[in-house]
């Protein structure tokens, strides 16, 4: 859908100017006349836009909005709430300064929704490449509270803390990823170039081969394959069955995970338990939780209705399972903090700080604390997961490195120790 400039005219006989998206000229007159505004200039941009930007959007990702535009609109589109402006009116100007042409498209797709009286969040749920599940529950949050403008802001914050945990963990994770592409690129160049030379040189020097080195000679054969006198044909051939299988194994791994209910939970439960990770993860989904449910509950909302909400957008289903089993301890007067200590997900301390809390009716107090003290949890544990993952990387550097040594040189000892012997 095309998006137009437009210069008009309003009620008042004031110039004012904008952007917006129509099927047409005339579609878009329509849609200004029901604002009130006379157009006396339009022109299109979107399809100039569009054409210019395309190899950006190809290698950008396509249809997917940028991170860091969808964090500016959350923190701008709160502020106009909070200054009770229209939601309309906010969303209208919103979409005509955005210059993310995904977020720009769905906003003013969003207006058309809001205005033929669909709720916001429902509105937002059409657009999952721009609006998460997380983003979109928060909404619904904010909606029945009555209190969209914290709740953006609560989201907007961890919107960019999310983003900075994960560039700091990409960071942490490039020199292992840089010595696993070296050890595999090393494992393949002594397969194809190196092994099969020394296995004709042993086997005509009929040398029994220990076994690190017949490990390496069958790697060997299944790199090169039945083309091994063709090696370069057959590395073409099995490399693309190979990362054709791949991807094709990783894509239906990762459907089955997003879209399933089996996978769904597999995945969400498997994040608890991973090694290093899991650490992370476990702090990062404790200050989304005990964030929510502060703003919440400093909302007046009731905690039945409050933990409903929490468990919507905590963004895990094995978690959000145990926050209902916390909601009926809660129904059979046990308290929230009651629920947080039987649970095998939550830390011990999320739940004796919640307990003091309430016992001295300063819940809000606790989890502002708990809040604080998870935020840096997570920024120490994210800037300290290099040193974490080092000595896993040095064992397994040293451990192949090992193996490809005694692949190659153990038969030449040998062969060493028959010369000497004859």
């Amino acid at each position: 859908m095309p998006v137009y400039a437009y210069k008009a005219v309003d009620n008042k006989g004031q110039a004012v100017k904008g952007e917006m998206q129509a099927d047409n000229e005339i579609a878009l007159t329509t849609e200004l006349a029901k604002l009130g505004y006379l157009p006396i200039g339009i022109e299109m941009l979107a399809e100039k836009k569009e054409s210019g930007n395309s190899l950006t959007r190809i290698f950008s990702g396509g249809n997917k909005v940028n991170f860091q535009e969808l964090v500016i609109f959350t923190r701008q589109f709160s502020t106009i709430i909070k200054a009770a402006v229209p939601i309309i009116e906010g969303l209208r100007v919103l979409a005509t300064q955005s210059e993310d042409p995904v977020l720009k498209d769905a906003l003013f797709k969003i207006i058309h929704d809001v205005e033929s009286g669909i709720s916001l969040s429902k509105a937002m749920t059409k657009h999952p490449n721009v609006f998460s599940e997380l983003y979109v529950n928060t909404v619904i949050a904010g909606e029945s509270a009555g209190i969209l403008d914290k709740v953006l802001i609560k989201l907007s914050q961890m919107l960019e803390e999310d983003q900075e945990t994960r560039q700091n963990i990409m960071t942490a994770l490039r020199y292992p990823i840089m010595v696993v592409i070296a050890l595999i690129a090393a494992v393949v160049v002594l397969s194809v170039a190196v092994i099969p030379q020394f296995a004709k040189i042993y086997s005509d020097a009929k040398v029994a081969l220990p076994l690190p080195t017949q490990v390496m000679i069958v790697i060997s054969n299944i790199i090169l394959g039945p083309w091994a006198k063709s090696p370069i044909l057959g590395l073409k051939i099995l490399w693309f069955v190979l990362l054709a299988g791949g991807a094709g194994g990783l894509y239906f791994l990762f459907q089955f995970a997003i879209n399933t209910k089996q996978g769904r939970w597999y995945w969400d439960g498997l994040k608890f338990r991973l090694p290093v990770v899991s650490k992370v993860y476990i702090k990062i989904t404790m200050l989304r939780f005990v964030s929510m449910l502060n703003v919440l509950y400093q909302s007046g909302l009731p905690v039945l209705h409050t933990l409903d909400i929490v468990s919507s957008t905590i963004g895990n289903v094995v978690l959000a399972r145990e926050i209902d089993k916390i909601k009926r301890d809660v129904a059979d007067g046990k308290g929230i903090s009651g629920g947080i200590l039987n649970s095998p997900l939550f830390p011990r301390l999320v739940g004796y700080m919640v307990s003091i809390g309430e016992k001295s009716g300063a819940l809000t107090i606790m989890l502002d604390s708990l809040y604080d003290f998870y935020y840096l949890e997570v920024k120490t544990t994210v800037k300290n997961l290099t040193t974490m993952i080092e000595p896993i990387m040095t064992s397994v550097l040293g451990g192949v490195v090992m193996g490809m040594a005694l692949a190659i040189f153990l038969p030449m000892w040998k062969m060493i120790q028959v010369i000497k012997q004859s």
